[in-house]
């Protein structure tokens, strides 16, 4: 499995195949499976028809490892105007920001500044209470290079009171130390497995040691420290039988629906999602739009050999 995810992140970063695929006149089938737009107003329009279905959205403005200032400029301004468009909406203000795709890969002071624009927008259009609210700065996970930066850039933006959420990896040894800071102040994180081929030295390699991992970690942030804090735990899989766990595990523990969530990813496992919509649960899925989406959409097929199919057409559509 590992190195079908290495060969997908290869061709993900792959520079001319993404600039031949993505120039095409039409998105891809590929794409559009996993893509919820081209620009801000298909993205706005798609959250509302998520919402009247049960499920809420968590938008990304696609673009990662970006080198060229205008297009991070573009970025941010791409996001500020979603924001204001789905507080106009009366919808989650609830972003999902690389921090490589807005400005670290140049410089972190221009990560940060454009970090705190952006949580200053959502915290004017929004009304935040700890503990409660669903409108977010969350910053995305990328690989183990940008860790301890993603860290930092979260911490600065709470001690600021911005409302800002942080992505964290169960497959990384460190993440159960961060977890229980960010628990203790009672902030809030999306737990994921983590999408990127890591070394031993750094992550768990075995996926059941990975998913024991995940449940260790679920179990924290479920925990009465975890409630008394007002801490807001969100569980980002797509494995049914870790989502049953929670289910029982927060139950056992005294929590209501609404006081924790599950992300899925948008086009994935849509019998699933129905199933914990009917089941009562709280269900935000992650929303890419733009026109950047090549990278994006082979990570899913890289996390999934299930979805190579997508890939294959589109390959030879082209």
């Amino acid at each position: 499995m590992q190195l079908w995810q290495q060969s997908m992140i290869f061709l993900a970063r792959n520079k001319a195949v993404k600039n031949f695929m993505q120039n095409r006149a039409t998105m891809s089938e590929l794409a559009m499976r996993f893509v919820g737009g081209k620009d801000v107003f298909e993205a706005v329009e798609k959250s509302r028809v998520l919402q009247s279905q049960g499920r809420k959205a968590s938008l990304f403005y696609l673009g990662e490892y970006v080198e060229d200032l205008s297009i991070i400029n573009q970025t941010v301004s791409a996001l500020k105007a979603i924001i204001r468009n789905l507080a106009a909406s009366k919808l989650d203000v609830h972003i999902s920001v690389d921090p490589t795709q807005i400005g670290y890969q140049i410089d972190a002071d221009i990560c940060r500044d454009n970090a705190f624009e952006i949580g200053k927008e959502i915290k004017k259009v929004t009304t935040v209470e700890k503990g409660t609210s669903k409108n977010f700065l969350m910053l995305d996970m990328e690989d183990s290079s940008v860790t301890e930066a993603t860290l930092r850039l979260y911490e600065a933006l709470t001690e600021a009171s911005l409302p800002a959420a942080l992505t964290l990896q169960a497959y990384l040894y460190r993440t159960e130390n961060d977890l229980q800071k960010i628990v203790r102040k009672g902030g809030a994180v999306r737990l994921v497995k983590g999408a990127f081929a890591e070394g031993k030295d750094v992550a768990f390699t075995n996926r059941s040691t990975i998913d024991g991992n995940f449940m260790k970690l679920a179990a924290v942030m479920l925990s009465d420290e975890a409630r008394q804090k007002g801490f807001y735990p969100i569980f980002a899989t797509h494995d049914d039988t870790l989502i049953d766990k929670i289910i029982e595990l927060a139950g056992k523990q005294g929590w209501d629906k609404k006081e924790y969530e599950f992300e899925m990813l948008y086009g994935i496992r849509v019998e699933l999602q129905e199933k914990l919509i009917q089941n009562g649960e709280q269900l935000r899925l992650y929303l890419p739009f733009g026109t950047d989406w090549w990278s994006y959409a082979v990570r899913r097929v890289g996390e999934s050999p299930k979805n190579a199919k997508f890939l294959v057409r589109a390959l030879v559509a082209s």
